[in-house]
């Protein structure tokens, strides 16, 4: 009995040991991988926020769609109905065997698929295939604006232009709840289905989708008609910055990006406008006019000989696409001399000019809202020999980008106030408070006012004056001010220039009253490459459009208060001069510009851009102001405006 009881005794001293360490000792740990068993933790996803344009067009959603999934340890013993099922998902064969025979318990067979491929799946009824509802962003205007927007990976993760940029805002915040699981580990929400987590934020831009649709087409109708190899071209407000249009050729469509491993994915992919730079080649001379003419150096009726079209500057060589002797700097400009560029660029000076570039904002990324802008080259000026300010005179030997081309034309658009360019006016939460939003910035006052209208007087001769190497550019209703660019590619390989060349042309319109800039590019076209014949019309294409799209109308001075109901009288026009007439275009007077159509937003802006001091009353577009456009400018510019409820259809 002693025994048996000593036995009994050291067994239940065995057992409260054991109990001892189950609940004590390991008592923590047991608990949690019960709860692993039983709990499960699951990560809700907000759908991204959707993307609009600057009237609410909607550019980027996302939407529920299904994904499917097998648990391979449920599916076993189904083998003889695996054709059904790649036939379903249309995979092949051997990829479907291989998932269900894989050793883990959960694996994609396929993520966000059409819904007839789901249907087509639960119809088989196969043990351990199940399908789940996940968020897939959806770009409803295929590959309009696309290297803008981006696109997204398979779980929602922004890869390029905003949805990477603006990722974490878009995103939204992911929400952990908690739910039981039965035996088969399904999950069971014993405290009801949660609700969701809010959406990401709202991101509201300023491309005008119109606006974008028309850039994108001319500029792709400029590319086949040049049989070129791509083409860029951008558009934006001078007098806020604001981007209406940026386009890239090639493109794609952020639906269907396709894999970087596919022949030519960097090159459909790639944000040209802001990553390539390239040397801008006499478009750049806009630049040296202003700076020679802001330190009076020169004025538009100076006279450079220009040496019959060679001029050698040491073992150098200069030449000119035409033979001319005497020319007046206003003809340097409007018939691109390269000869007369480089001769006042010695009067300038290494020092200034440098000075100036930097200024219009060349070497400087413009901080653009898009991942992988690229800085443009500008060598410091202690390592410019003479022969390299002859060639940056005529846009050799700097690289930009074209939205930094664009943006220098704009300071010279708006009066010589260099513009932060931007894409996003606001992002708003699902409850519809402000987290961010862009107002105009002025980054620094390149030029003066006189300096600007003097250069544009010069831009205009280019395009309406005989021979102006821009006469393709010309509109019929409107002053279009603007330059030529013709430049060579260099070889990546050898470090020369190579035969590949890029025709360009910028410019802004009305010239008068600057309401948008546009930068056209055509790489490495196939015929001619002069941009005043490869470039040119695609901006009087784009131009023409846009002007129509924002209800600009023909100049034509009013001659009391000007009204968007009642429109005034044009003025009877005059006679042309007869054909082969020399026509001397005198710079034209400052006058009061129209704010008639804009919206509050807008027409603030632009005004307190040119120094006014404003009174607006009412709420909407402007209907009615005074002075009314084409006003002399008075000395002290005081603005009123009246506004009205719902766009204004401003009368022609």
């Amino acid at each position: 009995m002693l025994a048996v009881a000593g036995v009994f005794a050291g067994l239940l001293v065995l057992i409260v040991l054991r109990a001892v360490d189950l609940t004590v000792l390991r008592g923590p740990e047991l608990a949690r991988l019960a709860a692993m068993q039983h709990r499960a933790r699951i990560e809700l996803t907000p759908h991204r926020g959707p993307i609009v344009d600057r009237h609410g067009e909607a550019l980027a959603l996302s939407l529920d769609v299904p994904s499917v999934y097998v648990r391979p340890r449920e599916f076993g013993g189904q083998d003889a109905r695996l054709a059904a099922l790649a036939a379903a998902l249309h995979l092949p064969l051997p990829a479907v065997r291989a998932r269900t025979a894989s050793a883990e318990r959960f694996v994609w067979l396929e993520r966000q698929v059409p819904p007839h491929q789901a249907e087509a799946v639960e119809r088989l009824g196969l043990r351990g295939v199940y399908t789940v509802q996940e968020g897939r962003r959806f770009y409803p205007h295929a590959s309009l604006a696309a290297h803008v927007l981006g696109f997204v990976g398979v779980d929602s993760q922004g890869l390029e232009g905003l949805e990477r940029r603006l990722d974490t805002v878009i995103r939204g915040e992911p929400r952990d709840i908690e739910a039981d699981r039965d035996g088969r580990r399904q999950v069971i929400f014993t405290a009801g289905v949660p609700a969701p987590p809010a959406q990401g934020s709202r991101v509201e831009l300023t491309i005008d989708a119109s606006i974008q649709d028309v850039t994108e087409r001319e500029l792709a109708a400029g590319v086949a008609a040049a049989k070129a190899a791509g083409g860029a071209a951008v558009v934006l407000d001078p007098s806020t910055g604001e981007v209406l249009a940026l386009a890239n050729l090639p493109t794609f469509d952020p639906n269907q990006p396709g894999r970087r491993r596919d022949h030519g994915w960097h090159d459909r992919v790639r944000n040209r406008a802001i990553t390539d730079p390239y040397e801008p080649g006499s478009t750049f001379k806009a630049i040296l006019a202003a700076a020679a003419i802001e330190e009076r150096v020169v004025g538009p009726t100076d006279m450079f000989f220009c040496e019959n079209g060679r001029y050698r500057i040491g073992k150098w060589r200069i030449h000119d696409a035409h033979r001319h002797g005497w020319l007046s700097f206003a003809q340097v400009i409007q018939y691109s001399s390269n000869i007369g560029a480089t001769k006042v660029a010695d009067r300038l000076g290494a020092a200034r000019y440098y000075r100036y570039v930097r200024a219009f904002g060349f070497g400087t990324r413009t901080g653009i809202e898009l991942p992988g802008e690229t800085r443009g080259i500008v060598r410091p000026v202690e390592r410019w020999a003479r022969i390299d300010l002859a060639t940056l005179s005529f846009g050799q030997g700097v690289s930009v980008t074209p939205l930094q081309m664009a943006a220098a034309f704009g300071a010279i658009a708006n009066g010589g106030a260099l513009l932060r360019p931007f894409l996003v006016r606001r992002v708003l939460t699902p409850d519809g408070q402000v987290v961010l939003e862009n107002e105009p910035a002025v980054v620094r006052r390149v030029v003066s006012a006189r300096t600007a209208r003097t250069v544009t007087a010069l831009l205009r001769r280019v395009v309406e004056e005989k021979g102006g190497t821009g006469e393709k550019a010309r509109l019929d209703d409107f002053p279009v001010a603007g330059k030529t660019g013709t430049a060579q590619k260099v070889n990546l390989h050898t470090g020369a220039y190579s035969s590949k060349r890029i025709g360009s042309f910028v410019g802004f319109v009305p010239a008068d009253s600057p309401r948008i800039v546009i930068l056209v590019l055509i790489d490495e076209p196939g015929g001619s490459s002069y941009g005043g014949v490869v470039a040119a019309p695609v901006f009087r294409a784009i131009a023409m459009t846009v002007l129509e799209r924002l209800g600009v109308e023909s100049p034509a001075p009013p001659l009391q208060m000007a009204s968007a109901r009642t429109a005034p009288k044009a003025k009877k026009s005059k006679p042309a001069p007869a054909r082969g007439a020399r026509v001397v275009m005198a710079p034209a007077e400052p006058s009061t510009p129209s704010f008639l159509g804009l919206s509050r937003r807008e027409a603030l802006a632009r005004a307190h851009a040119a120094g006014w001091d404003v009174q607006a009353s009412g709420i909407g577009y402007v209907s009615e102001q005074s002075p009314p456009p084409g006003a002399p400018l008075a000395r002290e510019r005081r603005l009123a405006l009246r506004l009205v409820p719902g766009p204004v259809t401003v009368a022609p």
